[in-house]
């Protein structure tokens, strides 16, 4: 959940960049690669997210339903889902992190250079290296997690606990798809919510199903130079659910 501390410093980061462009630190082609990258790192991804978690909700019926009754228990009828009341919502938050793990849309997150020669794991890496992060592979190695292969949200509600893949208790090393530490990608206090509340919104509405024909949508994978997508968009027939 975002706080307004964590939208200021969206908005000092912003600040910072048109700030530098009028000083002439950076040039407007600089503030036009920096803008690029938020559209692809902010708005593209969660796209690529949304319809991910859809299609999972339409192929797994039972998942739906899941995510209704929990709904429902919590907020009745009536009580709107908002982005105050959506950490009362546990399932529906598994449900978004299975997608993120299962469809990590940036798989090798974003690269980046040690400034200084070092050693990890053993292994030496010199002043200057490129550094990715295979953060797909984190989440879906079977030496670390149960069926990987398989959408099952139940997993982050205790499931798996007693995999030892964290530090402190805090960090959990095998689900990384905003990255860690103090270069993680700001996009979580946005993108986190926003997926809640619009698959919340349209399970609570509607029971949403493959067209007619149609036993499941394709869940086959596109990969671009970072990306990874739905190769194909499909269909899903909304059936408005009753008060």
């Amino acid at each position: 959940m975002d706080t307004p501390g964590d939208k200021d410093k969206l908005r000092c980061a912003i600040d910072h960049v048109l700030a530098a462009e009028k000083s002439g630190e950076i040039t407007p082609e600089n503030v036009i690669y920096i803008v690029e990258n938020i559209n692809v790192a902010a708005i593209e991804t969660t796209l690529w997210s949304i319809e991910w978690a859809l299609a999972e909700v339409v192929n797994h019926p039972d998942v739906q339903g899941k995510i209704r009754g929990e709904i429902k228990d919590v907020l009745g009828d009536d009580e709107p889902i908002t982005e105050s009341n959506i950490g009362r919502l546990p399932y529906l938050q598994a449900v978004i992190k299975e997608t993120l793990r299962l469809h990590c849309p940036i798989p090798l997150l974003v690269p980046h250079m040690n400034l200084e020669d070092a050693k990890l794991g053993g292994f030496a890496i010199p002043k200057g290296s490129k550094v990715v992060v295979n953060a797909w592979w984190l989440a879906n190695n079977p030496e670390l997690w149960e069926k990987p292969e398989e959408f099952r949200p139940e997993r982050f509600l205790g499931e798996e606990s007693s995999v030892d893949a964290a530090v402190g208790g805090k960090v959990d090393f095998r689900f990384l798809p905003f990255g860690m530490g103090r270069r993680s990608c700001p996009g979580i206090i946005l993108a986190l919510p926003i997926l809640a509340l619009i698959v919340g919104k349209l399970v609570r509405s509607f029971e949403m199903v493959p067209p007619p024909g149609v036993d499941k949508l394709d869940m086959s994978e596109k990969g671009g130079q970072f990306s990874l997508h739905i190769a194909n968009h499909s269909v899903v027939a909304f059936h408005a659910i009753s008060p």
